[in-house]
């Protein structure tokens, strides 16, 4: 059987997520209007969560290259789970069930992401 390897997973899995951040920050913010229609939220507080989701982005990207990569992937892996805790709470407001659907899809998503880095962080503890 062939181990995991914790760093090149962890690496990998903030990449991912930074890129995946950017990607739907910058288009919740584009369309905040449509999305505010469908989860009955003020345009103006979907934009602002895209924008700071963008930003979130580069704040992992950053971590990925400068901080120690337990410490990064455990932050990151908090922060996810919380972050897949809102998404799918907000699902309640949602106008229709598709967009409930693709608010949880969202939220399984970042939730993936977090089990990826605990992948990572156990295999990183599991390295002698």
């Amino acid at each position: 059987m062939t181990r995991v390897n914790g760093t090149t997973i962890g690496r990998w899995s903030l990449r991912l997520d930074a890129a995946y951040c950017a990607v739907l920050g910058i288009a919740v913010a584009l369309w905040a209007g449509p999305i505010a229609e469908g989860v009955r939220l003020p345009e103006l507080v979907i934009a602002g969560v895209g924008i700071a989701v963008a930003v979130w982005a580069g704040a992992v990207l950053w971590m990925a290259q400068r901080v120690p990569l337990r410490r990064a992937l455990r932050f990151v892996m908090v922060a996810n789970i919380a972050a897949a805790a809102v998404v799918a709470a907000i699902s309640v407001t949602a106008a229709t069930f598709l967009v409930v659907l693709a608010i949880i899809a969202i939220a399984i998503d970042i939730a993936l992401f977090a089990a990826s880095q605990a992948v990572a962080l156990g295999a990183l503890r599991a390295r002698p």
